[in-house]
C-alpha cells in the first residue's frame, strides 16, 4: 500500500510539473521600441501583458531602470483594450506606479495616464499627462533600431508621437520640451539630470530639434503640450528652466 501511495504521489507531482510548464510556456515575446529604449513585451494566455526594459537608453540606469526592470504590467482584453500600471523611475524617490490604459493600434501599443510629479520630500505636487507609445522593431534589434510608427504618428526624439498639420509636422499638443539646462558638455548635462533626480528628465542633443540652437546638450523632459512644459519648467525654476517648442 505504501508503495502504491508513493507511486500515486510521484504521478501527481509529474502531472503538476507538466501542467505548470505548459502554463508558463503559453506566452508570446516580442521586442518594441519606447522612448529610445528596446523593450521586451510579453503577452500570456488570459491576456496578461508585461513590458520590461531589454536595452534601456543611456542615462536610465541612473534612475534605476536596468535590463529586466518592469515598466508596465496589466491585461489586454479580447478587443485589444489594455489597462494596468506603468512606473516612473527616480534616483531620488524610487519607483512609483500609476494607472494607464489604452489599446493596440495595428501592431503599436499606445497607453495614456496621469503621471505624478513629485516635489520636496517626494510628495506628489501635481500630475501630467503621460503618453507611452511602443512600436515594434521591424527586424532583429540593431544598435539603433528604426521603429515603424502607426498612421498619424511621426518619429521624434526616439519615440512615436502624434503628428500635426503642416509640411514639417510636429506632434499635436506634444512638440514642447521643458529645459532645465543647456551645456556644451554632455557630462555637465548628465550632472544636471542627477540634480533633477530623474522623474522623466533626460539629456538630448539640440541637433534633434530644428528650433533649438545646435551644439548643446540639454537636460530636458518631453515632448508634451505647451502648458505642460511650462508647468513642469516652473517646478525647477531654480535651474533657470524654461519651455521651448521643437519645430
Amino acid at each position: 500500500m505504501k508503495r502504491n501511495l508513493s507511486a500515486i504521489a510521484a504521478a501527481v507531482i509529474v502531472l503538476w510539473a507538466t501542467a505548470s510548464g505548459a502554463q508558463a510556456s503559453a506566452c508570446a515575446n516580442d521586442q518594441y521600441v519606447h522612448n529610445g529604449s528596446i523593450m521586451d513585451v510579453q503577452i500570456c494566455d488570459g491576456g496578461r501583458l508585461a513590458i520590461s526594459y531589454s536595452q534601456p537608453r543611456a542615462g536610465l540606469a541612473r534612475v534605476g531602470a536596468r535590463p529586466g526592470s518592469l515598466l508596465f504590467d496589466g491585461v489586454e482584453g479580447p478587443g485589444g483594450a489594455i489597462s494596468g500600471q506603468s512606473r516612473l523611475f527616480s534616483a531620488r524617490c524610487g519607483v512609483v506606479p500609476y494607472a494607464v490604459s489604452g489599446s493596440r493600434q495595428g501592431n503599436t501599443i499606445v497607453l495614456r495616464g496621469s503621471a505624478p510629479i513629485r516635489g520636496p520630500g517626494c510628495q506628489v505636487v501635481r500630475y501630467r499627462q503621460d503618453d507611452l507609445v511602443f512600436t515594434p522593431v521591424a527586424a532583429a534589434p540593431q544598435p539603433n533600431p528604426t521603429p515603424q510608427c502607426p498612421p498619424g504618428f511621426v518619429f521624434v526624439n526616439g519615440q512615436c508621437v502624434r503628428a500635426g498639420p503642416g509640411p514639417a509636422p510636429g506632434p499635436v499638443g506634444g512638440d514642447w520640451y521643458a529645459i532645465a539646462g543647456s551645456f556644451r558638455s554632455q557630462n555637465k548635462a548628465n550632472a544636471r539630470i542627477a540634480q533633477l533626480g530623474g522623474d522623466g528628465w533626460f539629456i538630448m542633443n539640440t541637433s534633434q530639434c530644428p528650433n533649438f540652437r545646435n551644439g548643446y546638450w540639454i537636460a530636458t523632459s518631453g515632448p508634451m503640450a505647451r502648458g505642460q512644459a511650462q508647468a513642469l519648467a516652473s517646478t525647477v525654476r531654480r535651474f533657470g528652466a524654461y519651455a521651448k517648442t521643437c519645430h
